[in-house]
Formats: C-alpha cells, sequence, structure tokens
C-alpha cells in the first residue's frame, strides 16, 4: 500500500468534483427502490454455433488497463457479465499500480463505458448478487486505510463505495447466501483475519467468524464461496512459511475448522447446492492447478470432477456461469488447458455427475497468447489474457430461433 496519509478516498473525491455527490454509503440516503438488470443472456438450443474467435481489443485499446505499468496489472484478470454489460478487474496490488478506472464492454454500443473510479490498487473479483455487483476493496489506497466492497447497481452509471469493515486492511473476497451478503479479510500484523456479513449490501457489517494472529504474523482470509446450505472461507497466515486454515458452514450450525487443509490457494467452485474446492498454487487463471476436494466431515477428500482429455492432462484454468434457459439449468463453463497449449470449454449442470458429466463446447488456440479469464454475454464466450488483450467467440451456442 502506498506511504501517503489518511484522507477522503480518491474515489470520493473525483465523484464530488464531478457533481455526483458523495458515495453511496456514506451520505445516509435511502436507497429507493431497486432497478431491474439488463438481461445477460439470449435463448439458445444448445450445440455448438458459428464459434467465430475475434480480438475485441489490445491491453493498449482498453481505458485503464493500457496505463498499467506492471506485467500483473496487465493481465486481464477478471470478466463477469452484469446488468447487460461485460465487466473487467485488473491492477497490481503488490506494486500500487491503482486506483481503478471501472470500465465495462457494452456489445450492443460497441465500446467500452465509463463507470468510475475504485479507489483500491487492484480489483481482482467481481461478484453478481442482489440486485448489484460487487467488488471488494483489495487494497484501498490510502495507507493502511479499512475497506468494505464497492458497489455497481443495475441501471448505475458509477460505482460507489460501501462502509469500511473496521481492520479490513485488504477485503479479498465476497459471496452471497439467501440474502446476506459475507466478505472476507486480511489483517495487520496481530490482528485477526475476520469474515462479516452484511444485510443491507454493504452499508454496514457484523462479524460472524474471526482467525487470530500472533503479534509478529497477520492472517489472511483469501477465498470465500457458499451454497444454499454451506458457507466455506480459506486462507492463511503470514509471513512464509505458513500455515493454511478453512472453515465450513452446514446450514445455521457453527463454524468448525477443518483438519489440516493442503497449502495453496483454496478456492471454493459451487454450483447450485455443490461445492468442490479447486487448489491453486496462487491466483486461479495465472497459476497452476494442482487438485480439487470435497468437504467431508471435519476434513478435505480429494476428487475429480472436471472432464479430462484424451492427452490425460486435466489442467484447470478458470470458470463462469451460464445462466439457465429453458428446459435447460444453470450451468457452469470451465476452461481447461490441453498438452499442446491450445484450450478447451466444457459444459456442465450437475458439479456431482463427475469428470462424465461434462459436454465439450468448444476449443480454440491464438498464437502467443494465453487465456485466463472468461464470461458468457448474450451467447458470446468473452476471454482475457495475460497480455491484457480481450477475445470474443462469437455465437458460442446455436441461436434459438
Amino acid at each position: 500500500m502506498r506511504s501517503t496519509l489518511p484522507g477522503p478516498s480518491l474515489f470520493a473525491l473525483l465523484l464530488v468534483a464531478s457533481g455526483c455527490g458523495a458515495p453511496a454509503g456514506e451520505t445516509g440516503e435511502d436507497e429507493g427502490e431497486l432497478k431491474a438488470c439488463e438481461p445477460i443472456a439470449t435463448p439458445v438450443i444448445g450445440g455448438a454455433g458459428a464459434q467465430q474467435l475475434e480480438r475485441v481489443a489490445s491491453r493498449d485499446q482498453i481505458p485503464g488497463l493500457a496505463d498499467q505499468p506492471t506485467a500483473r496489472g496487465q493481465v486481464l484478470g477478471v470478466l463477469v457479465a452484469f446488468d447487460g454489460r461485460l465487466h473487467l478487474g485488473y491492477g497490481d496490488y503488490s506494486d500500487n499500480t491503482g486506483p481503478i478506472a471501472m470500465h465495462a464492454w457494452d456489445p450492443r454500443v460497441g465500446d467500452f463505458v465509463d463507470l468510475g473510479v475504485a479507489p483500491t490498487e487492484e480489483v481482482q473479483r467481481l461478484f453478481a448478487a442482489h440486485g448489484a455487483l460487487y467488488s471488494p476493496a483489495t487494497d484501498p489506497d490510502g495507507h493502511q486505510e479499512s475497506g468494505g466492497v464497492y458497489r455497481l447497481d443495475c441501471g448505475a452509471t458509477a460505482w460507489s463505495v460501501q462502509t469500511p469493515i473496521p481492520g479490513g486492511v485488504h477485503v479479498y473476497d465476497v459471496a452471497a447466501q439467501g440474502d446476506t451478503l459475507y466478505a472476507c479479510t486480511g489483517s495487520l500484523n496481530g490482528q485477526p483475519a475476520l469474515l462479516m456479513a452484511s444485510e443491507d449490501r454493504g452499508a454496514s457489517w457484523a462479524e460472524v467468524l474471526r482467525r487470530e494472529s500472533a503479534a509478529d504474523r497477520f492472517s489472511r482470509f483469501y477465498y470465500l464461496g457458499a451454497t444454499p446450505e454451506l458457507l466455506f472461507v480459506s486462507g492463511r497466515d503470514l509471513p512464509d512459511p505458513g500455515q493454511a486454515f478453512a472453515w465450513i458452514r452446514r446450514g445455521e450450525a457453527a463454524f468448525e475448522q477443518l483438519d489440516e487443509p493442503p497449502s495453496g490457494s483454496l478456492v471454493p467452485i459451487t454450483l447450485g447446492d455443490e461445492l468442490v474446492i479447486g487448489a491453486f498454487a496462487g491466483t486461479p487463471g495465472r497459476s497452476e492447478y494442482d487438485a480439487s476436494y470435497r468437504v467431508v466431515g471435519q476434513g478435505l477428500v480429494e476428487d475429480q470432477p472436471w472432464p479430462v482429455h484424451a492427452d490425460g492432462v486435466t489442467e484447470v484454468i478458470t470458470w463462469a456461469r451460464q445462466e439457465s434457459d429453458g428446459d435447460r439449468g444453470e450451468a457452469l463453463l470451465v476452461l481447461m488447458e490441453r498438452a499442446d497449449g491450445s484450450v478447451s470449454v466444457h459444459r456442465s449442470e450437475d458439479l456431482g455427475a463427475g469428470a462424465q458429466g461434462w459436454e465439450q463446447v468448444a476449443s480454440m488456440a491464438v498464437e502467443g497468447e494465453t487465456f485466463v479469464s472468461m464470461a458468457l454475454l448474450f451467447n458470446d464466450l468473452y476471454l482475457g489474457t495475460r497480455s491484457g488483450s480481450l477475445y470474443v467467440l462469437r455465437e458460442f451456442e446455436a441461436p434459438a430461433g
């Protein structure tokens, strides 16, 4: 984080200067009735469509991303479809390359739309729930400043800053279970990592779980995920060598700490009632996939729920959701790497069906590019790359009608 004196966030100053007033969560005003979201899907009949791969924009054509000075900051690491647009995440909180210009690609106008500035050094998570898109304050741009979440409501013209979580100098992930929004934090030396809950979309927070730290160490809850009945959080303490830790809550029961979880990033992947824990060397999409696990009792048991290529490779890169459509339920799309460097996309409506429950729906390769992120919008599959380019596989599935 930058060594600057605490003060008003840059986002707040920018909003006031532009005549937009103070960010939501700082005004104390009633939000009023929520607007309906624009659709993000069109009807399909299944099976492969035309699947024409095109480059939408190179890094130097994407506002904000073009100005990133570091290799990590230049990676187009996060893509999410929300409110009729494709939203982007990037940045480098190790080298403090924020604040982050929040632009979204609008295919209806064929251009990027300016949605304000997030006062953080990196946007590494975007999550849609409760009529809004949320981004955790990974590293607020004030020195050791506490953060909460940033929120973009359906129909809004700019992101808003919600109430900070005391001690949340890093907020790494968000998830929703029912009407409750959860966020998990990282601490300073001697302070706890926190799992917090909000019943008002980030305007206020209540603690539900903490992991204490020794005086000379700090703790971080990195990853969070929920099904209707399960809530999972994982992290580790630092500096290295650190200890990995994870908790699970089943229904309304108390949180249970899991025994001896493996090291690395333990990332929850959910679909309906199913929860799979993917283990990665670092950030998913940008690091090697190690293994997958299921929560059994108070431990993690290795599992293999993913498709296996004919070459024997099972290398998960990233995943994205596909909305339900007609007789088809909500599905998970997973991007897999092959031994020859190409990638394939597979679809499943049941994470409990194992490796046989997947249908391969696309394959592609672009010389010199490495795909790291993915999102489906209006039956076009968008892919972000390590070099910062944005591609689209047009007509991903055969359209209806």
